[in-house]
């Protein structure tokens, strides 16, 4: 049986490759959905550790990308190299056709679409991307997503602002030899700490918690203004700005960094 399509007219990719960056900071592949019937772009992206997980959705129309005919399913992408596409959508400009070769796969009675390749055309220029076989990527279901991963049960809620995650960027950068971050909830207040550093980011409730991760994680969360939760063992960034969250999970400080010393802060 012929392979199917589904075309786009793309207006701008800017905004659409804005979307695809976010994931480019936990790995340079990644495996989004496009939804017909939500007309959406869907991803939930993990680390190798999974102690990140990203998830990111941006509706068609906010993407510029407009379908030339409806549809009601999922259509599953792996794309091995995010820079890679980006760089060939850059090629093209304004106004471009966006064209998903793809296929039916079944597996354990299952139905399911995958991708097996991008067109990218315009008057110009024509470029065929192959997409890389699903099998390499560990898909995480909207189920598992919304019960399992970012499913907390929160200790402590608190507005995190674009400007208070690039102030601890800097300071993480300033204390660059130690590879932990530390979210301390203390007095009613939450505070971002590392070896050097203590950062009060807002005040909250009076309950006592911590986490600590490594700083290489929190880097991966994205500067916007965000609400986190806060639970036992894990942090939900949820983005005020887009369609956006990450979790983080906790790790354990191995002896070498534990504080032998008294706290330089009290």
């Amino acid at each position: 049986m012929a392979a199917k399509t589904i075309e786009f007219t793309v207006k701008n990719s800017k905004s659409f490759n804005s979307y695809l960056k976010k994931f480019n900071s936990i790995d340079n592949t990644v495996l989004f959905e496009v939804d017909g019937e939500d007309e959406s772009f869907i991803s939930k992206s993990p680390n190798e550790e999974r102690s990140i997980v990203k998830f990111g959705k941006q509706n068609f129309s906010d993407s510029e990308f407009d379908p030339t005919k409806k549809f009601d399913f999922r259509i599953k992408i792996g794309v091995y190299n995010i820079s890679r596409l980006i760089k060939i959508m850059e090629q093209f400009g304004n106004e471009f056709k966006f064209i998903i070769k793809y296929d039916e796969i079944v597996s354990d009675s299952e139905k399911e679409f995958a991708a097996l390749s991008i067109l990218l055309k315009n008057d110009d220029l024509k470029f065929n991307a192959e997409c890389t076989s699903l099998n390499i990527f560990r898909y995480i279901s909207d189920d598992l997503w919304d019960n399992t991963i970012s499913k907390i049960d929160s200790v402590v809620d608190f507005d995190f602002t674009k400007e208070n995650i690039e102030k601890v960027n800097a300071l993480c950068e300033l204390d660059k030899e130690y590879k932990f971050i530390e979210f301390i909830n203390k007095s009613g207040n939450i505070y971002a700490k590392g070896k050097s550093f203590e950062y009060l980011i807002a005040p909250t409730s009076n309950a006592d918690a911590k986490i600590t991760f490594y700083k290489d994680q929190f880097y991966k969360v994205d500067v916007e203004n965000c609400h986190v939760q806060m639970g036992e063992d894990r942090m939900l960034f949820t983005s005020r700005d887009t369609d956006t969250a990450t979790v983080c999970s906790m790790v354990e400080k191995d002896e070498n960094y534990d504080d032998k010393d008294e706290d330089p802060f009290i």
